[in-house]
């Protein structure tokens, strides 16, 4: 295996390799039948039963109609908001230029506000061209797809495929963060189209709300991108299309390969490891960075791991297993992320279908470069489940697997002085922190240039 160590003593020089000339202006195009969503014009925020309305657009067709900040949406287009995601989908669900009625109330107070909203401003990134188109999947869910490339470049193109994290949310650089920071910065200086594809219940895609999306529907539907996308596009080089996974997005990219020809595959936050191990891990690292007593971790453990088998390996529901105990409830409110019928705001059947998935044996079945990039402060993955993927491809396949550790780096590539800051997310590494996602960014950049999309 190709084990590197990031001295920080490099990190200068790495930040100084990626500075550009000052980028081009390229505007987005937005092609096919699938209608881009709303701007409504403010951000809901969850609040009970209802959305309450907040930072609302001075001048928006929404202020205009009357609404205010504060006041509470009960329905949506006559449709009650009943779980504050539920509300979420409704309004994301709304189309631009098309009438949205809302049901307020304000200061107990009734009122019906109807607008027609915006629709949602396209990505303009200068230095990328841009097209919004979609694709169809084989269970009629239609997905918005992405695609940027470099201005005046023309195909075929080599392509990065991008498999996201699990959180819900749009993955259009409009969102801003480090994660699509990476991307931005791929696009810009991979030379590589790249390809994005919002998931059912995000972004413009349809299909179930992204809350209630499973595992393998998930995972079918980016196999099933992937292939319309690279295939017979004038845009992409088939043969040079490398798939870039990100935190459970490294779950993903190996199944998206399979029975695919790759140039490669690249992943960061995320091993190889069974689901359950993972999760397990999450609550031992989340018990030992919270403040717990030393003395509780060992007895909180053996009854979390005792919870996620029941949950994760015999399938069971976690509400009826915390039920059965005092243990098991206390077990069930330890765990991270897992409320109102949900887990990481993921339903509970997309966990449980992760851990029967054998992602060992994919990895092993590729043949392809990989690239495995791990945070030294992740505070989610162990280094562990990264090095066993360099390991298992570098055993079929010698020396065309690199595993790569970034000190100090965490799992959304923030930096950190200790890991006890990092936990929290606190006092980021002083210097540029803006910037830190280059760390991560260098080494791709530097892997597809030299070996993914070498030929």
């Amino acid at each position: 295996m190709r084990n590197f160590y990031i001295s920080p003593s490099l990190f200068p020089f790495i930040l100084s390799l990626l500075v550009a000339s000052p980028p081009l202006h390229a505007a987005s195009q937005l092609t096919g039948d699938l209608p881009r969503r709303a701007e409504p014009g403010f951000v809901p925020v969850p609040e009970g039963d209802a959305l309450k309305v907040t930072e609302l657009v001075a001048g928006s067709p929404a202020a205009k109609a009357g609404l205010k900040d504060d006041d509470m949406i009960l329905l949506v287009n006559g449709r009650p908001v009943s779980k504050p995601l539920t509300g979420l989908d409704l309004l994301r669900k709304a189309d631009g230029g098309v009438e949205l009625v809302l049901e307020t109330v304000r200061k107990g107070k009734a009122r019906t506000i109807s607008y027609t909203p915006e629709p949602l401003p396209l990505e303009d990134v200068p230095g990328l061209e841009t097209v919004y188109g979609s694709v169809k999947t084989p269970d009629g869910a239609m997905l918005r797809a992405i695609i940027s490339w470099p201005e005046g470049k023309t195909g075929p193109l080599p392509a990065i495929f991008f498999t996201q994290w699990v959180s819900c949310g749009t993955i259009e650089f409009t969102r801003g963060g480090l994660s699509r920071e990476i991307l931005k910065v791929l696009a810009l200086n991979s030379g590589a189209a790249l390809i994005r594809v919002e998931r059912a219940g995000t972004g413009d895609s349809e299909g179930p709300a992204c809350h209630e999306l499973d595992y393998d529907t998930e995972v079918a539907h980016y196999r099933a991108a992937f292939k319309k996308i690279t295939t017979n596009n004038p845009l992409i080089d088939p043969a040079r299309v490398v798939i870039y996974g990100s935190s459970l997005g490294s779950t993903v990219a190996p199944l998206a390969a399979e029975g695919h020809k790759v140039a490669g595959v690249m992943v960061q936050g995320g091993g190889a490891v069974t689901y359950l191990e993972r999760m397990i891990n999450f609550d031992r690292q989340n018990l030992e960075r919270t403040g717990v007593p030393p003395g509780e971790i060992h007895g909180r453990m053996l009854n979390q791991i005792q919870f996620n088998v029941e949950y994760l390996a015999k399938g069971r529901n976690p509400d009826k297993i915390a039920a059965e105990s005092p243990e098991m409830a206390a077990a069930k409110a330890g765990i991270l992320g897992m409320e109102d019928g949900m887990h990481y705001g993921r339903p509970y059947a997309w966990h449980q279908q992760a851990a029967k998935r054998n992602f060992l044996a994919a990895w092993a079945s590729l043949d392809a470069p990989v690239l495995v990039i791990f945070g030294e402060y992740d505070q989610w993955e162990g280094r562990h489940g990264h090095e066993l993927i360099a390991d298992i491809v570098n055993r079929k396949h010698p020396g065309t697997a690199t595993f790569l550790e970034i000190p100090h780096m965490d799992h959304d590539g923030d930096v950190y002085d200790t890991i006890g800051d990092a936990y929290p997310w606190r006092n980021q590494i002083s210097g540029d922190p803006d910037r830190a996602h280059f760390l991560q960014t260098g080494p791709m950049l530097r892997w597809l240039k030299d070996v993914a999309f070498r030929n």
